[in-house]
């Protein structure tokens, strides 16, 4: 779209944002599919049918990291946390099928896990990991929709005078 007043070139600036944030959320959106896709690839091969057992607790935490990025009010963090306990909760039990584990139990298990530590040091530093690049994406994608808008008030300033 071209202006006699000289604000087309804002005006195509905005569009390009608004194509750019596009392609940037197109972009980040399919390489969580394919983290996705990897790990549950990675873990079939290395758990075999226990897999089954514990996919659940991965499609949670991808379906809440999209959710996130698209903008909901999702506590990464937490969602994190409720990943590793379901995590832990579900190997435990897959684990050792021939106990009957109550809930008693099994919170037990997840308040000891901080001392523990059955996963490492993994979920620390994949929380990092995780927030830090999901945020960043996000803020991202919400600084290219925010400049496009302003360009476009701008051009619509130029538009009156």
């Amino acid at each position: 779209m071209k202006r006699e007043n000289g604000c087309g070139v804002l005006i195509v600036q905005g569009d390009v944002n608004v194509m750019r944030f596009r392609q940037e959320s197109n972009y980040f959106l399919e390489l969580l599919n394919r983290s996705e896709a990897s790990l549950q690839t990675s873990f079939q091969t290395g758990f075999g049918p226990l897999f089954s057992q514990i996919a659940k607790a991965f499609q949670d935490l991808y379906s809440d990291l999209r959710r996130y990025y698209r903008g909901s009010n999702v506590n990464l963090e937490e969602a994190l946390n409720e990943f590793w306990a379901r995590l832990l909760e579900r190997l435990f039990k897959a684990l050792n099928p021939q106990y009957i584990i109550g809930e008693e139990y099994l919170e037990c298990v997840a308040k000891q896990s901080e001392t523990l530590k059955p996963f490492g040091d993994t979920p620390r530093e994949l929380k990092t990991k995780i927030t830090r690049t999901v945020i960043a994406a996000r803020t991202f994608a919400q600084g290219l929709v925010i400049s496009g808008e302003a360009v476009r008030k701008v051009s619509q300033v130029g538009d009156h005078f």
